[in-house]
């Protein structure tokens, strides 16, 4: 009669084991594809925080001076960023109100694809 008791233990503590592990594996999955999207969402963040900070830089220059900037390299300090500004002038009052929007590349680092932030505002001229 103990060695029957024996082998149920055996086999309790095999259980628990297993249960035990397939809960680590699941926590773990979780925990990674959270820590990847966190990253993702930092990526963004930091996408944001650059094309903010370009269009406040746009709309404290003179309103003539306004012009549109192609894709650049943003300074490498920042990371692998790019930014373009594109202005538009207004249809109705062109000479008073200019339209700005930037844009901020960056590549995805899960998918390995090229994603975009925009940001516009207005700039009337004073």
């Amino acid at each position: 009669m103990l060695t029957e008791q024996r082998g149920f233990i055996i086999l309790e503590v095999l259980s628990s084991v297993l249960i035990l592990s397939i809960c680590a594996v699941v926590i773990l999955f979780a925990v990674t594809t959270s820590t990847k999207q966190l990253a993702v969402s930092m990526q963004r963040l930091k996408a944001m925080e650059i094309a903010h900070g370009k269009l406040e830089e746009t709309m404290g220059v003179e309103f003539d001076a306004i012009t549109s900037i192609p894709k650049t390299n943003y300074p490498a300090s920042y990371g692998e960023y790019h930014y373009a500004v594109d202005i538009e002038n207004d249809v109705e009052c062109s000479e008073f109100l200019k339209k700005i929007c930037v844009t901020v590349y960056f590549t995805e680092p899960l998918s390995g694809l090229e994603k975009s932030v925009t940001i516009a505002a207005a700039r009337a001229k004073r």
